[in-house]
């Protein structure tokens, strides 16, 4: 090796040597698909499944009062925060018993109400979202997910007693027969709905991103559109559990698509694909849509994904650099944030094979379709396959951003939905 390589090399290991994770992090129990939302005021709501269970906290973050276990749910747990101490939750009943159920939340937690939800369908990956103008909650959901009936649909249901019963409006996607609509999303700002959704074709890898927005609370959409076509290039997994997107809104415009992808990267001379956190800013409520902006900018991918090479000691469970589970929010000033966990560290032995080592990391644009900062490290480092499925969560205030994940240290199985339960938050800057 040259003296220049040998050089790049201890430079890679002096900044992994250096990482670092935020102060205020600790450990909840256990749990997995964890969710944090935030009422602005102090209140904080993190969930999890497998247990599900909900978890309140008044003083914004700092502590968390018992949590709240809910026996008849299989699991995609949310808890959505509103104002003066109310939220709405969601969660997938058992197999029994099949679809969604809900609850109305009062006086931070105090009172519990269970209402009808929208059972006996097999109904996944539903997310609420508010009007707090009229007081109108919304809830997206698939008829049919990957693994199980084929999905008949994206659909979208109202409630207008917070939660407690619920009409379905009707289907959102225009998808023609065979492209299954499956793993939506949905969030709600000036009076707006903006709704993500993942195409398959095979039913196990994704193909596309779609959108389409409604400026009547539901009863029609608009602006439908393709914000991204999967790339599946060689070497390539698009296995749907790697892919899933989002949205983050904020004012009456100002809409983020947060979605996986792979790019050729160039490491050391030889090409890697490398899946990545990428986002596409509309400026206009989803009329038009800007380039797609990654979460890091190019230098720090290219010693992220140099960093990988230089600590990897095999090309067995996803030898190369890697970004998944992202999930974005904006704060009270506009700025997007930005978490995932990535594999920039290489890898390390379980037993007599390598593992990816984990960690959670955070970035921030200063607005709307980036640029993004350099990332920091939210949690430690972990050793296993891939992090728990389906994703982690981030909020933010005026004071703190606040993160929910999972991590299974040690674990060399694929598809691991639960773990150790974390939460972080960091102090926002001025």
């Amino acid at each position: 090796m040259s003296t220049r390589g040998i050089l790049v090399l201890a430079v890679f290991s002096v900044s992994l040597a250096a990482q670092a994770q935020w102060d205020d992090v600790k450990r909840l129990g256990n749990g997995g698909e964890t969710y944090v939302s935030t009422d602005g005021k102090g209140t904080v709501w993190v969930s999890s499944h497998l247990p599900t269970q909900a978890l309140v906290s008044r003083d914004f973050g700092a502590t968390f009062e018992k949590p709240k276990v809910f026996g008849d749910a299989l699991g995609d747990m949310v808890v959505y925060a509103r104002p003066n101490g109310k939220a709405v939750v969601t969660y997938m009943y058992n197999f029994n018993v099949a679809g969604m159920s809900t609850w109305k939340v009062s006086d931070y937690g105090k009172t519990w109400e269970q209402g009808k939800g929208i059972p006996g369908r097999p109904l996944d990956r539903e997310w609420p979202a508010t009007d707090e103008k009229t007081g109108d909650v919304f809830m997206i959901y698939s008829d049919g997910y990957i693994g199980g009936p084929k999905s008949k649909g994206v659909f979208l249901a109202k409630s207008t007693d917070e939660g407690l019963t619920w009409k379905e409006t009707g289907r959102i996607d225009k998808e023609a027969e065979g492209d299954y609509p499956v793993d939506p999303h949905l969030v709600s700002s000036g009076g707006k709905l903006y709704a993500l959704w993942t195409t398959s074709k095979d039913y196990n890898t994704i193909d596309a991103y779609k959108f389409a927005s409604s400026g009547d609370g539901g009863k029609t959409w608009e602006n439908f559109a393709t914000v991204a076509a999967v790339d599946k290039i060689e070497g390539a997994d698009v296995q749907e559990r790697w892919m899933l997107g989002g949205l983050a809104a904020t004012g009456e415009k100002e809409v983020v698509a947060f979605y996986m992808n792979y790019r050729s990267v160039t490491v050391f001379g030889n090409q890697m694909p490398c899946l990545l956190v990428h986002t596409k800013a509309s400026h206009d409520g989803g009329k038009t849509w800007g380039e797609p902006v990654l979460a890091v900018s190019e230098g720090e991918l290219k010693k992220s994904a140099g960093a990988f090479v230089t600590n990897r000691i095999s090309n067995e469970n996803f030898g190369q650099y890697m970004q998944c589970l992202s999930w974005g929010a904006f704060d009270a000033k506009g700025r997007l944030h930005m978490v995932w966990a990535d594999n920039r560290e290489g890898q390390e032995k379980i037993g007599e094979s390598a593992f990816g080592k984990w960690r959670v990391r955070h970035a921030v644009a200063g607005k709307p379709g980036g640029p993004f900062g350099g990332s920091e490290a939210v949690s430690k480092a972990f050793t296993c396959k891939r992090p728990p499925l389906d994703f982690i969560c981030c909020a933010a205030d005026d004071k703190y951003v606040y993160v929910t994940w999972t991590e299974t240290p040690g674990s060399t199985g694929g598809m691991e939905f639960s773990g150790e339960f974390w939460f972080g938050r960091r102090k926002q800057d001025e």
